[in-house]
């Protein structure tokens, strides 16, 4: 049931950033990046290899739904780096700010707030090694830091039910039956 809703949640945000969000003109330039707001819920709470996973595939639906006006692949590399790097930290720090065993809400929004900043310099770096002319260093700057702050104000709207539906599932609803214990069998 938590996949499930996982994936339900994280298809939502790809849809309504690709079809709202995106679509809007902002007159500063850049909104809030609802998808890497659920992306932080699901590296706070699943293994390494799962946010890298749902990263990419959520980086790859952005990268073929218009209006994309970049190369396909590189909006799913940033995010499948970033997200694996972000739940390889909690892996490896012991998820800090975590209560009985549940992320609070300020390590969800910082999350989300260091992972826009990640998200934006390695989308900008990627830029840079294919060559993208439309980079300007102030220019990135200021989008960098909108979206950083957008991005942690949608937070507590998008990561936050998000992190609180993935701690309340388990994956391992169902009972199942175990095998044989011992190499004679039952």
């Amino acid at each position: 049931m938590r996949t499930a809703a996982t994936l339900l949640i994280v298809a939502l945000a790809v849809l309504v950033q690709a079809t709202v969000v995106n679509r809007i003109p902002f007159a500063w330039g850049t909104g809030p990046d609802l998808v890497v707001a659920a992306l932080a819920a699901v590296a706070l709470t699943a293994s390494p290899a799962v946010s890298a996973g749902s990263g990419f595939a959520a980086g790859l639906a952005m990268d073929l739904m218009p209006p994309a006006d970049h190369a396909v692949g590189r909006y799913a590399l940033v995010l499948c780096v970033v997200f694996y790097l972000v739940a390889l930290l909690r892996a490896n720090t012991g998820a800090p700010g975590a209560v009985g065993g549940r992320p609070s809400a300020w390590t969800g929004i910082g999350t989300a707030l260091a992972a826009s900043l990640g998200v934006s310099a390695a989308y900008a770096a990627v830029g840079l090694v294919v060559g993208d002319p439309r980079l300007s260093l102030g220019a990135l700057a200021v989008a960098a830091g909108t979206g950083a702050v957008l991005t942690t104000l949608v937070a507590p709207l998008v990561t936050l039910p998000l992190l609180w539906m993935r701690t309340v599932f388990t994956e391992d609803e169902f009972a199942t039956v175990q095998g044989p214990t011992r190499l004679g069998g039952w």
